[in-house]
């Protein structure tokens, strides 16, 4: 027992002084003579080693102006550490005594170098973070739920949640929040998130980056690998989200709150909702089970309007390893949301396969999960697409799906919008629009010609 650290046997009396002195020591001027004052009034007399226990903590912690709260869990174990303090407490009657206490407000840390000069709100203590929402105490509680208390579904429920068949088999759940949350979400946004970078090979939901964007990195290559990481958001849990609040200089409280208020823990009663088939087999209904449990624990939220921006700096190490590797392959590396991309102009499929052996550990190690069946390995002879374009030469749309919309355009001419509504959209006319745009930003040619086919449309008779 004796080679073990003073610290970590330290009685609870001993560890409760050290943690009032510290907090003495914090609560104003670093200079000797300030702390030695703060640390009198703390004690109620000087004690010989009082002076020495500051020179010392000046010695291994530096002399800034004023002390860092991120100091103060080092500054307990040096107190617990320094000889003279111990021996303090050796004589029962003769202990020191707390008699004048000092409150511990803790500070926004500088954040890390790379990221200096950003000008993020100053937000020190959960009051602040309520003040500068605009809620009171009891509502930021409410809404971060930091209990992990179950609100159910409902009215109570921060949450509208909704199971999306995907077009190629599987769910997708899709949890939006409600107005006030939602509101709340989008400020944290734009100014926090905002305005911290992202890596450069992250170009989904990136402001300055598209989808053509991410294509035309990749355009004529000879040989392109494709991953798609399985359940993206769901995998990226509170722990990641709050250890990137703190690195951003949040102090734990504060960061505790921003996770609270950015992530979600799925209610038990949307996970028995699950969809599956009218008569499914024991082994199918299972696995759903075993798939939606993993929503139990708190993630980011498909449809939070703060979860892309925190995904993509959440995954800003598996970038900077990714990237890393496709220089060591001479290749290039994306990732739009969950889906990756690898360029290689040397179109010799053992390239992709060495990658590919590469970037899977790399991805597993992580803590993301591969989605095996969507991995492809093109080589130029095949279509290759990303994202939806073809980039065998230059980004395209694929080519029927022009023809698909320039015949729906054309029997809206012919026969009505009314009768190419198919699905019953209740804006159809601002869908066929938006559509429409996507081609004109892709392709301009094409773009103009459907235009022109959407100009032609009466909207007043058959809209």
């Amino acid at each position: 027992m004796d080679d073990l650290p003073f610290s970590s046997q330290a009685s609870p009396v001993v560890r409760k002084v050290a943690e009032a002195l510290a907090n003495a020591f914090l609560a104003g001027e670093s200079t000797p003579g300030a702390m030695r004052e703060r640390g009198i009034r703390a004690l109620g007399r000087s004690w010989p080693w009082l002076m020495p226990l500051i020179l010392r903590l000046h010695s291994e912690l530096g002399s800034e102006n004023v002390w860092q709260s991120g100091q103060r869990d080092a500054m307990i174990a040096l107190i617990l550490a320094f000889p003279a303090f111990r021996a303090a407490f050796a004589t029962p009657g003769e202990m020191p005594r707390i008699r004048g206490y000092f409150p511990f407000h803790a500070r926004m840390d500088a954040p890390p170098t790379v990221l200096a000069g950003l000008d993020l709100p100053l937000l020190a203590t959960p009051g602040d973070l309520a003040d500068w929402l605009g809620v009171s105490p009891g509502m930021l509680d409410w809404f971060a739920n930091t209990t992990g208390r179950d609100n159910g579904v409902g009215k109570l429920a921060h949450y509208h949640a909704t199971w999306i068949e995907k077009k190629r088999g599987g769910l997708r759940l899709i949890e939006a929040p409600k107005e006030r949350l939602r509101a709340i979400q989008r400020r944290i946004l734009r100014e926090i998130l905002d305005g911290v970078p992202t890596h450069p090979a992250a170009y989904g939901c990136v402001p300055g980056h598209s989808v053509l964007d991410n294509a035309t990195l990749h355009a004529g290559s000879s040989l392109l690998l494709k991953l798609d990481l399985r359940d993206f958001f769901v995998s990226i849990r509170s722990a990641r989200v709050h250890a990137l609040f703190r690195t951003l200089g949040y102090p734990w409280a504060t960061a505790r709150y921003l996770t609270g208020l950015t992530t979600h823990c799925t209610p038990l009663q949307v996970l028995r909702d699950v969809p599956h088939e009218e008569y499914p087999s024991p082994e199918e209904r299972q696995r759903r089970r075993v798939w939606a449990r993993q929503f139990m624990e708190r993630h980011l939220p498909q449809g939070a309007p703060t979860s892309p921006a925190l995904s993509n700096l959440c995954a800003w190490r598996l970038d900077v390893r990714l990237s890393g590797a496709a220089r060591e392959c001479q290749s290039r590396y994306s990732r739009y949301v969950d889906d990756m991309v690898f360029s290689c102009a040397d179109g010799n499929p053992v390239r992709g396969r060495r990658i590919l052996n590469m970037v899977q550990d790399i991805i597993l190690e992580e803590g993301f999960s591969p989605n095996w069946r969507k991995t492809r390995i093109l080589p130029s002879g095949t279509s290759q697409r990303i994202t939806g374009l073809v980039v065998n030469q230059h980004p395209n749309p694929p080519r029927r799906e022009y023809d698909i919309l320039k015949a729906i355009l054309t029997n809206c001419r012919r026969y009505g919008a009314t009768s190419q509504n198919r699905r019953g959209l209740p804006d159809f006319q601002a869908h066929l629009s938006g559509r429409i745009g996507w081609f004109r930003q892709i392709h301009p040619q094409h773009g103009a010609r459907l235009l022109a086919l959407f100009g032609q449309i009466d909207w007043q008779n058959g809209a």
